[in-house]
């Protein structure tokens, strides 16, 4: 628990330093923060890139592993999706209908299947926090450690996020560019000689 709370407060303190108002030579309008509003912005993110790799991945390594007892392409995808689904309803959404988590990381190495769940679960997760008040936020909760509705939703966000450096591991593993890198690289070989 207490490296949780450790972990959390450095991050929470580190976002608050990236978006401080920079000191001007007027004094700039003072913006608020909203905590719901930048979890939706961070997983809109996640969904992004995640999507576009599990797009990029070819059907024939979904099935891949880097070793016996690790989840495949398609699992991890699926623990994403999970995730979503599972830790929005935890918080206190009304579940996702017809999701168990029973079986479902294995349920499927469909591409195409995997890419809809992906969406939809992202798609759930994000109206969910957008219909959740800002004092539900600090309603309790026992879950798993976390105490609060924020702290689950928080360690919903950093979820997305880890699994998606481990898609990008998975996919560099397979000889898979992830696409935003591969459209920067490109425009770095499109830009005239200086």
């Amino acid at each position: 628990m207490t490296k949780k709370l450790c972990l959390s407060l450095c991050v929470l303190s580190l976002f608050f330093a990236l978006h401080a108002v920079p000191a001007s030579g007027q004094d700039a309008p003072a913006k608020t923060f909203n905590f719901r509003s930048e979890a939706i912005v961070e997983m809109k993110a996640a969904q992004d890139e995640i999507v576009s790799l599990a797009q990029a991945m070819p059907q024939e390594k979904y099935t891949w592993r880097p070793a016996d007892g690790v989840r495949s392409v398609s699992e991890v995808y699926l623990h994403i999706a999970a995730g979503n689904f599972g830790l929005t309803a935890v918080a206190g959404a009304p579940p996702y209908p017809g999701f168990k988590f029973q079986g479902f990381e294995k349920s499927t190495t469909d591409k195409s299947k995997i890419i809809e769940l992906l969406n939809q679960s992202f798609a759930y997760a994000e109206k969910s926090v957008a219909d959740m008040s800002d004092a539900d936020m600090s309603k309790p909760l026992n879950f798993q450690g976390f105490n609060t509705v924020g702290a689950v939703i928080f360690h919903l966000v950093a979820h997305d996020h880890e699994h998606l450096g481990q898609s990008i591991a998975y996919a560099r593993m397979n000889g898979v560019v992830p696409p935003w890198t591969a459209a920067a690289q490109q425009r770095m070989q499109q830009r005239p000689p200086q």
